[in-house]
């Protein structure tokens, strides 16, 4: 499962329609009042256990200029002078109400990888769930919610 974007582009004041742009990994929006916005791709990884594996959302994190540059350095070569780097989680994740704006550490990947989430200690259930793992029924359930959303688009 995957978010398409980190903000709705239609939802953004007229100046920042103008400058919004996007890839499969990056994007920046700039506003009219001079601020820039820089977002990168990532993949925030809960555990399994009944199935000893992960269950990835892709997910978008909010990051300071630094780190975004920090990133896009990398980025080619797969290879970054930090290991990681602090952002903030742009979504709320479907039943975790709440979850948008999370503190996390962003973790570079080698490679060509995206980088992972580890969502800080906080009193939120996706921070438990993270920790100690998610449910196949639950699973099931953000399926089905992504299987409707897109039939109902059709």
């Amino acid at each position: 499962m995957a978010f398409d974007a980190p903000v709705n582009r239609d939802a953004l004041e007229e100046g920042g329609q103008s400058t919004f742009r996007k890839n499969d990994d990056f994007c920046e929006v700039r506003h009219a009042s001079g601020k820039t916005d820089r977002y990168i791709r990532c993949l925030l990884p809960l555990p399994v256990p009944q199935l000893s594996n992960e269950f990835c959302f892709g997910v978008w994190m909010s990051v300071s200029e630094r780190s975004w540059n920090l990133y896009r350095d990398g980025y080619d070569r797969g290879q970054y002078e930090e290991e990681l780097c602090f952002g903030y989680l742009m979504h709320d994740i479907p039943e975790y109400p709440g979850s948008l704006l999370l503190h996390a550490d962003v973790v570079f990947q080698p490679g060509n990888q995206r980088p992972k989430v580890f969502l800080h200690d906080a009193d939120h259930p996706l921070v438990a769930v993270q920790r100690g793992g998610v449910d196949v029924t639950q699973i099931e359930r953000w399926l089905a919610l992504t299987h409707r959303s897109k039939a109902g688009s059709n």
